[in-house]
């Protein structure tokens, strides 16, 4: 029996291009709304005092009516019961009938459109987000954080603050640089008996991704507790201090993993390691090093990420650093790669210079942080005031991704 023909896909528009038609209306029905008020009511706590309506509505009105990227403001529409309580009170304000039955016929086109584009209101907001060129940066936290909270309960674990600080310097060799890193969880906690405690990875190599030295460190302080390699530092580690494992995963990666203490607040973790590698990195641009960077890997779901970049002044010269958020799914190219850029995640975070010297470090996001800086420098012997600091904060950051702060290397002296 011959099976019946799949149905034509019409594809005479784009979403982009009947997305712009319908919010251009929608945004222009709403401003004639406002205007139609007996008093000019442009504010939001305006029309709510004015037409006694919830605040929220007021606000998603004035919002839709008054802002100035169309995909930016969709995000606010009010449901078809929120605009027709809307729509009552202003016509109690002699709003003419025939905006009335605009309003209604412009919304309807819209609910057409979030119909044949995107099935539900859910997946039409993030398709805003996509073509937004204001506040997409508001709308990426929102999706973000419910991220989190699905990746908590799926993982069972979730860290108030994960942190990761490089410190960089001239190497013993001109050519190349002494990395110290340290990285940390803050009220890290399992939802869930035996949910593992994968705490990140590092990976040590050239800018193509090729390992050419061996990664060899050791710890910023020798007396400080060590397990497997990992050294913490235990004046900012939680009690009992945690129990760390390290594994060895080859091709220059290493992991680590935490033992739990128990379910929720009561047992939850701050766990603080660092080592120092001598001579671990290239100073000047070569053919295998165009770039520096430093990698963040989130593997664990986490309310705020930091990453922070200590320079010390003489290394580089002037430098500008970038951040690019990858995706860690299986299949995508590890960092850094060559086809790596076909995995970066549709995220604009910002690296903001902070000035020089531990002082500026303070952070409510990092318990004591400007004091561990300084016990680090001072346990490294290095002057921490000649550092430049570099900031990127991400609240929410994506699971499984990494986080990379890069900028270009300079040419060798004489080149």
């Amino acid at each position: 029996m011959m099976g019946s023909a799949p149905p034509e896909t019409k594809h005479e528009s784009t979403f982009q291009a009947d997305a712009e038609s319908v919010l251009g209306r929608l945004q222009a029905i709403f401003r004639d709304m406002l205007d139609a008020l007996p008093r000019h009511a442009r504010k939001a706590h305006q029309v709510a005092r004015l037409l006694r309506i919830d605040k929220n509505l007021a606000w998603r009105v004035t919002k839709v009516a008054h802002g100035p990227d169309p995909f930016a403001a969709a995000q606010h529409v009010p449901g078809r019961s929120a605009l027709e309580t809307f729509l009552v009170a202003a016509k109690r304000h002699s709003v003419p009938e025939v905006l009335l039955e605009s309003v209604i016929r412009v919304f309807d086109d819209f609910e057409e459109l979030i119909r044949v584009h995107a099935g539900d209101r859910a997946s039409f907001k993030m398709m805003l987000t996509g073509c937004a060129e204001t506040d997409r940066g508001a709308a990426d936290v929102l999706h973000r954080r419910t991220a989190f909270r699905g990746n908590s309960c799926i993982w069972g674990v979730q860290a108030k603050t994960q942190l990761q600080l490089l410190l960089v310097r001239p190497g013993d060799d001109p050519h190349l640089i002494h990395l110290a890193m340290v990285k940390g969880f803050f009220k890290l906690r399992q939802l869930r008996a035996n949910a593992p405690l994968v705490i990140g990875s590092i990976l040590c190599s050239d800018g193509d991704g090729v390992v050419r030295r061996s990664f060899t460190s050791s710890p910023i302080d020798p007396a400080s507790e060590q397990t497997q390699g990992i050294s913490l530092l235990r004046e900012f580690c939680s009690r009992p201090l945690p129990k760390v494992r390290a594994v060895d995963l080859g091709g220059g990666f290493l992991h680590w993993e935490l033992r739990g203490n128990g379910i929720g607040d009561t047992a939850a973790i701050t766990c603080v390691e660092g080592n120092v590698a001598h001579n671990a990195a290239s100073r000047y641009r070569d053919e295998h090093n165009p770039i520096g960077q430093t990698s963040a890997i989130v593997c664990i779901p986490s309310e705020v990420l930091i990453v922070d970049f200590l320079i010390r002044e003489d290394t580089f010269g002037p430098i500008t650093p970038e951040a690019a958020v990858y995706g860690k799914l299986p299949g995508m190219t590890p960092p850094p790669g060559p086809n790596q850029e076909r995995d970066r995640l549709a995220l604009d975070e910002s690296v903001i210079y902070l000035g020089k010297g531990p002082s500026v470090l303070h952070t409510p996001d990092v318990p004591k942080y400007p004091e561990m800086a300084r016990y680090v420098f001072d346990k490294l012997g290095w002057d921490g005031e000649r550092f430049d600091v570099y900031r990127c904060r991400i609240e929410y950051p994506v699971v499984p991704s990494s986080v990379e702060l890069r900028f270009d290397l300079p040419d060798p002296p004489g080149a």
